[in-house]
């Protein structure tokens, strides 16, 4: 399917796409945002997709080619970007956790707010049809984003934390403790064998959402963590191919309410 200001057509497979990357001024540094969408000038529903905790890279690209494809304007920063000069090796794990966790996750937030007002200025895309989609480390961050934001749509966790393993001074709250300022649609893509994310976790949070009156869908898939990522082992063709349907049918619907 293809959405257009709201409304579905038939899918174009065909469907000719820019791509395009520019730098958001954040003050003391700039964020890198890669940018793909329909080659016209129609308004369009936004998409900001975060990515998972090895940064923006091929993978989300390609996810940001696919959902552009079904008629978004879709806008991937490089949360990370200031990392390079670290000469980190973004495909080692540890390094990568041990450089999350010494980021703020105010200062996430606050990026992405500029981000979104960046967006929301865009001639060319509908200002109350934008919402954020984020997997693992990018779940975690886009639920609480979404939890600080009031202007979005919707928002998409992909098997993102829930609890962090102990709080700090950088993260001062649980994702979970996010969940009262909530604001919009919430879509709940999470694992069963999970060890980063214990089922208990998952119906706690999807208890607490239901509790506070938010609109919700959760899924729990018999697959691994990061079972969306086909670029990586564990990634689980039947569960990936179900999530990425019913993503699309939340966002219809999310934008058309």
């Amino acid at each position: 399917m293809l959405f257009k200001k709201g409304k579905i057509v038939p899918d174009l497979a065909e469907v000719k796409l820019y791509e395009d990357y520019f730098e958001l001024d954040m003050g003391q540094e700039r964020m890198p945002v890669y940018t793909a969408g329909p080659k016209d000038s129609k308004a369009y529903p936004g998409l900001i997709v975060i990515h998972e905790i090895f940064g923006f890279n091929d993978h989300i690209a390609d996810l940001a080619r696919r959902f552009a494809r079904t008629g978004m304007r879709v806008f991937a920063p490089d949360l990370f970007s200031a990392a390079d000069r670290l000469r980190l090796d973004r495909n080692d794990l540890d390094s990568m956790r041990k450089l999350w966790s010494g980021i703020a996750d105010a200062h996430i937030i606050e990026a992405l707010q500029k981000l979104l007002v960046h967006i929301r200025a865009e001639k060319n895309v509908v200002s109350d049809q934008i919402g954020v989609i984020g997997y693992c480390m990018g779940g975690a961050i886009a639920f609480m984003f979404a939890g600080e934001t009031k202007e979005l749509a919707f928002v998409c966790d992909y098997y993102g934390r829930i609890q962090y393993p102990q709080l700090s001074e950088d993260k001062p709250k649980h994702p979970i403790d996010y969940a009262s300022g909530i604001n919009c649609p919430v879509l709940g893509l999470f694992s069963k064998t999970d060890e980063l994310i214990p089922l208990e976790q998952v119906n706690a949070l999807e208890s607490r959402l239901k509790e506070l009156g938010k609109t919700t869908e959760f899924k729990v898939y018999d697959a691994p963590h990061a079972f969306f990522n086909d670029t990586r082992e564990h990634y689980d063709k039947d569960a990936a191919e179900d999530a990425w349907t019913r993503t699309l049918a939340f966002i219809d619907k999310a934008i058309r309410t």
